[in-house]
């Protein structure tokens, strides 16, 4: 790193000057034109040879021969990547599975929708401007699917409800909500004006966006939970079934409080707190998971399921705390 004085030219401008090998390196010489980006976190970005089009602005992708899920996976990618415009092509023409994959996977992204279509592509446009995205407030709407699906979750596991396919499907809702923010904070990496439409700083958004990544998958884990109830014929003592599910509601509230700290910037208490009955959680169905090899196979089954998926949010609760502590230190 260098530093360099700051000089001011005819009482009202002020100049600074740049290495000579930087510019001789680059080719920069007197009467170029320099592109200045003024951020929010009060940083300047000086760029020369501005690029006419953004990095992002249109990718191409290739189906040929390719299955209807390959189409819905390259699209997904294209979109979290941050593309502002995806062409889909099939040089011998795109199937009717591949059309109809492409068609679903958009309606389940959002801010964007098919602009073009044709024999041989489809074109995804990006509709939604980063002005009119809130990462906070998708962050909380996370949040909130994240935790109704789990605590459903449980108590489908505890015979207390058979909403079990609501739960599962909402799993698709959480991953849309993932998907945008993920879209966002990758545009920030290469887009220096999306932090300044966004209206956030770029510590805060990669702080959103791990939590989210979080979240997402504590969402899987309370499907999992449904569907490996949902596929089984046996039936779990009461005793476990009171036992595990208090296991599991302590998991909850150490999402909860965690996630909580992060979107409000919460003191270090919660943060301590949770990390703190992250290991009593974890080691409670640990001690429990041990005790099932004297259990019937059937039972057991489904409870080292469970007791998985407990655990694992449980952990990703966790590490949703250690985000809230540095935020804390870092306040």
């Amino acid at each position: 790193m260098e530093t360099r004085k700051i000089q001011q030219v005819g009482g009202g401008t002020y100049t600074v000057s740049i290495p000579v090998q930087w510019a001789n390196d680059h080719d920069i010489e007197a009467g170029n034109t320099a592109y200045l980006y003024t951020h929010r976190d009060g940083s300047l970005v000086v760029r020369w040879n501005e690029k006419e089009h953004s990095e992002l602005a249109t990718t191409d992708i290739e189906l040929d021969d390719t299955a209807p899920e390959v189409a819905e996976r390259m699209l997904v990618a294209a979109y979290s990547a941050g593309f502002k415009k995806i062409q889909l092509r099939n040089s011998e023409g795109l199937s009717s599975a591949q059309r109809r994959a492409i068609d679903t996977c958009t309606r389940g992204l959002t801010g964007v929708e098919i602009t073009e279509e044709s024999t041989h592509h489809v074109t995804v446009q990006g509709l939604l401007d980063a002005s009119d995205v809130s990462i906070r407030q998708s962050t909380i709407q996370l949040q909130y699917i994240t935790l109704s699906m789990y605590q459903a979750a449980l108590d489908f596991f505890a015979g207390e409800s058979t909403e079990s396919e609501h739960i599962i499907t909402r799993d698709d809702e959480a991953d849309r909500i993932f998907h945008l923010i993920t879209r966002h904070f990758n545009r920030s990496l290469l887009d220096l004006a999306e932090l300044d439409q966004l209206g956030i700083t770029r510590p805060q958004l990669f702080e959103y966006y791990v939590t989210a990544r979080q979240l997402e998958r504590i969402a899987d884990h309370a499907a999992k939970i449904a569907r490996c109830v949902q596929r089984t014929e046996y039936t779990v003592s009461e005793e476990l079934v009171t036992e595990s599910r208090a296991i599991g509601e302590n998991a909850r509230q150490i999402v909860e409080d965690a996630s909580g700290a992060v979107i409000n910037a919460e003191t270090t208490g919660m943060a301590h707190s949770a990390l703190e009955d992250c290991e009593h959680v974890v080691q409670a169905a640990r001690n429990l998971d041990r005790s099932l090899p004297d259990r019937p196979p059937e039972e057991a089954y489904v409870l080292t399921r469970v007791l998985d998926s407990i655990i694992r949010t449980a952990e990703y609760g966790g590490n949703i705390a250690e985000i809230a502590l540095r935020i804390s230190l870092r306040d």
